[in-house]
């Protein structure tokens, strides 16, 4: 109850708060783990962190995030998801509410393989606090890493205690990354930031034949009540789109993605499911690729938040009866399997159209 009387008189305080002066990442540092020989590291996941406690007598009301990583990342602030991207030449700018203690910035950063080669975080953020002052945090020695990314880490609760400062590898700017990760726009939803994805039955770039489960699900932060999702999706060789159970579409041509504009009801969760089926007889190319939007309705300085096919994403090698429903358990489903970024072969840069059929391919779920 006391939480939620501080997020109206949070939110009721935006509005006098003036517009966030330029957020840019000349101050900040890239920064990685303490793996990084003669400029590059072992591919993988990673994961930071960052407290920030407002200085006595401040009320922080919002924080206006400025992020990229070479390649892939997850951002959460306060243990909620705030979206992700990929592509260390495009800054993303994320808007969140604040706690009026303790708040913990959190990424799991992905250094793509397969094998060594650069790898970076850098990022600025600004607070406001509740009289409009504010005060600005970048990427530097004082964020934390793992080289393992531990269940929870993105918690309050979490106790990084053991984990070692970032290692800077050098002020923004610096080579291999230049200065182009200064340009600051809104979140633009583009299918070429996603990855193709699949289960870990890929070889060779083949797998099997067959119908095979996806689901990403994706929290609200408090505060904030999610309006509409805009969805940019294709399979190798077809899929079926679920969002909280419901049939959003279906295609079966994987050199064209569909967009489905839909609504959102008020929930606790979203979760965005696939049915994908791999079609033939032996194993050949198989991929799941899609970009999503969701746009928030609450909390002013709530930006779209976007997301992509990466390995947020879980899978399974079959179809359990209801998995794609937001009550299903997919706690033990592994990770999707990354094949890629888009423009791969053997799809390319596959275009975009409108929406797909409206009903399910055979075997999917009705």
């Amino acid at each position: 109850m006391v939480y939620k009387f501080f997020l109206t008189i949070a939110f009721a305080a935006l509005a006098l708060i003036p517009p966030i002066s330029a957020l840019d990442l000349q101050s900040s540092t890239w920064i990685w783990t303490n793996e990084v020989s003669g400029g590059e590291a072992p591919a993988g996941n990673r994961a930071f962190r960052k407290d920030f406690v407002a200085p006595l007598g401040k009320t922080p009301v919002q924080a206006d995030i400025l992020l990229t990583v070479d390649n892939i990342f997850t951002f959460y602030v306060n243990g909620i998801e705030a979206g992700s991207g990929r592509g260390y030449n495009i800054g993303h700018l994320f808007c969140v509410a604040m706690s009026p203690c303790l708040n913990v910035f959190a990424v799991n950063a992905t250094n793509e393989g397969p094998g060594s080669s650069p790898a970076g975080l850098v990022a600025a953020i600004q607070i406001t606090y509740s009289d409009g002052t504010t005060t600005n945090i970048v990427t530097d020695t004082t964020w934390l890493y793992s080289t393992t990314v531990p269940s929870g880490f993105e918690q309050l609760s979490f106790d990084d205690s053991s984990w070692k400062p970032a290692i800077g590898e050098g002020a923004f700017g610096i080579s291999p990354w230049g200065p182009t990760a200064q340009v600051i726009d809104a979140p633009t939803l583009s299918i070429a930031n996603a990855s193709w994805i699949w289960t870990n039955e890929v070889v060779g770039g083949n797998a099997p034949s067959g119908n095979r489960a996806f689901r990403r699900t994706y929290t609200p932060p408090p505060g904030q009540t999610p309006t509409s999702a805009t969805i940019i999706i294709s399979a190798d060789d077809a899929y079926s789109l679920y969002v909280n159970g419901v049939l959003v579409g279906s295609g079966n041509s994987w050199g064209t993605a569909q967009t489905y504009s839909i609504g959102l009801a008020p929930a606790a969760n979203y979760v965005f499911a696939v049915f994908a089926q791999n079609q033939g007889t032996t194993p050949n190319p198989a991929g799941l690729i899609a970009a999503i939007q969701i746009n928030i309705a609450q909390c002013d300085c709530a930006a779209p938040v976007l997301f992509v096919t990466d390995g947020e994403w879980t899978s399974n090698t079959g179809t359990p009866a209801g998995f794609q429903l937001p009550g299903f358990d997919d706690s033990t489903w592994p990770a999707a399997t990354i094949e890629g970024p888009f423009g791969i072969s053997p799809w390319g840069n596959i275009s975009v159209g409108g929406p797909g059929a409206a009903n399910p391919i055979p075997g999917a779920p009705n």
